[in-house]
């Protein structure tokens, strides 16, 4: 075998080669056939879990933090996740049904600050020595990639990290006010030790590689104070507050300077060539202007093709509301190709599966012919989120299981992410749901430490000082986990090259009127069942919800009259209370008759609470 030599990160973009260091691996025909799962290096996995006990979630007090102090205080820093732990659990996130990793920032950050989560780059050329080294890397887009797989990096472009200080009267501070003009001077670089120096000495000071070593490339107006435009402003425009100030102490690059755009492009053109993944998910759009947003996607999108990427994803976090993100999208191909559905979307998703609200709310999110296009093609535009690490928008620091006491809470959140499995867009689960991970801020004691709630929703998973509900050092990857059982039977029910998988992932789709206790049909409102049909072409699947957490709910259901004469049959291809056995293997005899009431076409439906069902 021949010795593989460990690249090095160069300094400089010049340095920095496009040529691609191996294989590259085509792009999917579609991304409305994936299914993402998205994690932060530092939180998934270390790859030393065997040396760990398995959570018991049977018994979850034997696995408490001893310390309660150090447990919360420990959720600020660093816990150790890794590169090649993700690579060993490759298995495991097959297994359940993803197909495509969206893997937090890597890149190297400053060493003399707790910034696990990655999003404060201080060196744009590097990977972090924490995670790993650029060969892992490699070595870990290649391993997924043989099992069918593919990769998205986290990018940032908007911002770098706490790498120089403003100058305060002689005296050197992370940030200031905003102001629109003029620039702000720079007191000095921030040193690996995180002193104020004039000149960087070593790789562990200010910012590389040595081009963004230009203290011009920096807006230099300092920390956001307005996050959104004003109601009588163009929320498009370039000049906006939020558009130019910094994101908290996260200094912003001022991306209407050609040359810093045109370096950025460069740095995750580098990063293609380098790792062959296949697609970004770039934080932050929203604080770039439309038009750089434009010129950095065409950049990427171009530098792709060359290589024989022709369809290289590009993910984009647009906060403030949909209309704010429809305008970054771009049905021709010259900004972002999807969005992630941050806020009232995962409101709704929530609302629905705990019965808070009418299922047409969320529906009606997909209906008509609006901007995105039809009920059908809409789904290429969606990325469909339950939890994330930020849950901007949402009711506090909270996963989905978090606040929910009922019974069957692990089948809930399974079942949370079967609608997200089996409605329009691309389904995303954040690490840890389907352990039925309950983080939330609800854990901090104030009289321990202040602030920082995120490190709430961002439990490590792999046995660490800051495991999930409040343990350290049991890991969590248990495929037998009810939760992990249930959502594996659905995504192997959508994952099928069969025409039920494909209804699922490219079908139109249809809110089913219902009829319970004799009433007239009619769209059920909150806490009735559910249901919703996905057909494409001669093709129908039928998925029913219950989302009533502690009470049976049963209906008549409507299905389409045209794909099923009288006398015809729906087989189950799923029930959340279907034993392990039937999850793993379900049954092929499980049938009801379709009816008819006049010219309408219906099943009968009865699911236990919090219950959820597949027929085709």
């Amino acid at each position: 075998m021949p010795t593989i030599v460990e690249p090095s990160a160069p300094t400089t973009l010049s340095a920095a080669d496009l040529r691609p260091r191996g294989r590259v691996q085509p792009s999917p025909a579609t991304w409305r056939d994936q299914t993402l799962y998205f994690f932060l290096p530092d939180r998934f996995s270390d790859g030393h879990e065997e040396e760990r006990p398995l959570f018991d979630w049977k018994r979850p007090d034997q696995h408490a933090a001893a310390d309660r102090r150090l447990w919360q205080e420990s959720g600020r820093r660093f816990q150790g996740g890794t590169l090649k732990g993700i690579a060993g659990k490759l298995d495991y996130l097959k297994e359940l049904g993803v197909t495509t990793l969206w893997i937090g920032p890597i890149w190297r950050q400053r060493p003399d600050l707790e910034t696990y989560h990655g999003y404060g780059i201080q060196n744009f050329l590097d990977i972090d020595p924490r995670f790993g080294t650029l060969q892992e890397l490699r070595d870990l887009v290649d391993a997924a990639h043989d099992r069918e797989m593919y990769i998205l990096l986290d990018i940032i472009y908007n911002h770098s990290g706490n790498n120089w200080f403003y100058d305060e009267g002689g005296r050197p501070k992370s940030d200031l006010p905003y102001r629109y003009a003029p620039p702000y001077p720079m007191h000095g670089w921030r040193s690996g030790t995180g002193a104020s120096i004039p000149d960087i000495l070593s790789l562990d000071d200010g910012v590389w590689p040595k081009e963004f070593q230009n203290s011009d490339w920096y807006t230099r107006a300092g920390r956001i104070g307005r996050w959104d435009p004003e109601p009588w402003e163009d929320p498009l425009h370039p000049e906006n507050e939020f558009r130019r100030g910094d994101f908290f102490d996260l200094k912003d690059i001022n991306l209407n300077r050609n040359e810093a755009l045109s370096a950025v492009a460069r740095v995750y053109q580098y990063w293609i060539a380098l790792s062959d993944c296949d697609g970004f998910r770039i934080d932050t759009v929203k604080h770039v202007s439309f038009e750089g947003s434009r010129n950095f996607c065409g950049a990427i999108r171009e530098y792709a093709e060359s290589i024989g990427k022709e369809n290289f994803f590009l993910v984009g976090e647009v906060t403030g509301g949909a209309a704010l993100a429809r305008d970054y999208l771009d049905i021709f191909g010259r900004n972002l190709d999807a969005a992630l559905d941050i806020g009232e979307p995962a409101r709704n998703l929530t609302a629905l599966v705990k019965g808070l609200t009418e299922p047409a709310r969320f529906f009606n999110q997909f209906s008509g012919h609006d901007i995105l296009g039809s009920h059908r093609e809409t789904g290429r535009y969606h990325i469909s989120i339950l939890d994330d690490h930020d849950m901007v928008g949402r009711d506090g620091k909270h996963r989905f299981a978090a606040r929910n006491p009922i019974p069957n809470k692990a089948e809930q959140v399974a079942h949370a992410v079967g609608v997200q499995l089996t409605t329009l867009g691309i389904p995303c689960l954040y690490y840890g749901t389907e352990q039925a991970f309950d983080g939330t801020e609800d854990r901090h004691d104030p009289a321990i430490d202040s602030g920082f709630e995120d490190r709430y929703i961002r439990e490590a998973m792999f046995g660490g000082s800051f495991g999930a509900f409040g343990t350290a050092g049991c890991h969590f990857f248990d495929p037998n986990h009810p939760t992990f059982l249930r959502i594996r039977a659905i995504a192997r029910i959508r994952n099928q090259n069969s025409p039920t998988g494909l209804a699922l992932r490219r079908g139109r789709q249809y809110l089913r009127e219902t009829s319970f206790l004799g009433q007239p049909f009619s769209i059920p409102g909150a806490g009735e069942l559910a249901a919703w049909s996905r057909l494409l072409f001669d093709q129908e699947v039928l998925v029913a919800l219950n989302p009533h957490g502690t009470a049976p709910r049963g209906a008549d259901v409507t299905v389409d009259a045209s794909l099923h004469p009288p006398g015809s049959m729906m087989t189950f291809l799923y029930r959340g209370d279907w034993g392990e056995t039937e999850l793993r293997h379900p049954p092929r005899n499980k049938r009801v008759p379709v009816l008819y009431d006049q010219d309408r076409a219906t099943v009968r439906i009865d699911l236990p609470p919090a219950g959820m069902a597949i027929l085709a």
